[in-house]
């Protein structure tokens, strides 16, 4: 006995959610997150994998291209300061953070996280990875940029 054939009802359907699938499993393909403006949370730092702590958030970083600041969360403690930026090439001055204290984990990335944004000389954006590299072209942080709201 031969199988019946798809309904084409349940064709249109298909066809259409396969490329979308197909196209979310390939990447956006659209043009990469802007630098500034968008919130980029902290995925690795100094070779530390960033943990979300039971009742935590996320580490994260966000540009202000107006004021010239850095501001976010280490996982630990807030923070703030200044940046610069011109083309590729971006340095960070000065972090201001809070002082708590927290896990040993969650204190281990915080510190890789500020070395990684001390060493900071350029940095490189693909689709919605963020990495900034030191003097070297070494990668110090990985980031990936949260959806705009």
């Amino acid at each position: 006995m031969k199988p019946s054939p798809m309904p084409r009802a349940v064709r249109r359907m298909i066809v259409p959610f396969a490329a979308l699938l197909v196209a979310a499993c390939a990447g956006s393909g659209g043009p990469p997150a802007p630098l500034t403006g968008t919130v980029w949370n902290a995925m690795q730092a100094g070779g530390q994998d960033f943990v979300v702590l039971k009742g935590g958030r996320d580490a994260h970083l966000r540009l202000d291209a107006q004021k010239g600041r850095a501001t976010g969360y280490s996982g630990v403690n807030s923070f703030t300061g200044t940046y610069q930026s011109s083309g590729a090439n971006l340095k960070f001055g000065p972090i201001a953070a809070t002082r708590r204290a927290g896990p040993p984990a969650a204190m281990a990335f915080e510190s890789a996280f500020f070395k990684a944004l001390a060493a900071t000389r350029s940095y490189r954006v693909s689709g919605d990875a963020l990495e900034l590299l030191d003097a070297e072209g070494e990668v110090r942080a990985r980031l990936e940029a949260l959806p705009p709201l």
